[in-house]
């Protein structure tokens, strides 16, 4: 008489296939996000460009950017010089928190020589913000900010995630007409 097999016991070479497969997805889903992005490139047969960090502090005047308005924020965008036509929504930006901190982008921002610029902004909308800039365009324009070294950044690697920056606001003379390249408005996701 043949006695039938529990459908859920298995031989034990499937269970080693079993393990190994389980194994397989249990690091692959460690892997950080540039191993995955890695992977899936060399599997395209692509290259991709490195990323570094750009993250730090700000501060005006000494203390975090909080605002008695709820929708205004203080927005960091890069601006890279040999790019002056890229449209605002697409320079790499983001907002500082409220405890002043800020990172551009979780994956990091490639390479390359950048003016910081730095401007007050009312929200509008999803990734959407307006002016009149609130720090009354004393730190929103890459023709001024180029001439502060503190403001010119040399991005390489390993990318570097202390920066500090205080804008001094109290008792400046505002600036009545920003340049041609100044960030007035931003429109585009914004990372918070």
């Amino acid at each position: 008489m043949m006695i039938a097999r529990n459908a859920w016991e298995l031989r034990g070479w499937q269970w080693s296939v079993l393990l190994v497969l389980a194994a397989a997805a249990g690091c692959s889903s460690r892997q950080s996000p540039e191993q995955r992005i890695k992977i899936a490139l060399d599997t395209a047969g692509m290259t991709g460009t490195s990323l570094y960090p750009i993250a730090g502090t700000v501060t005006i005047d000494g203390v975090p950017p909080t605002f008695d308005e709820q929708r205004k924020h203080l927005v960091l965008m890069l601006y890279d010089p040999k790019k002056p036509d890229l449209p605002v929504g697409k320079r790499p930006h983001c907002l500082a928190r409220e405890d002043g901190t800020f990172r551009f982008t979780e994956d990091g921002i490639e390479p390359g020589h950048y003016v910081l610029l730095f401007a007050v902004l009312r929200r509008k909308g999803q990734g959407n913000f307006i002016g009149p800039d609130q720090l009354n365009n004393l730190y929103n324009d890459p023709d001024v900010n180029s001439k502060t070294l503190e403001f010119v950044i040399e991005h390489q690697a390993p990318g570097k995630k202390d920066y500090q920056f205080n804008l001094e606001f109290a008792g400046k003379p505002p600036v009545s007409a920003p340049g041609p390249h100044a960030m007035t408005n931003v429109s585009g996701k914004t990372r918070a």
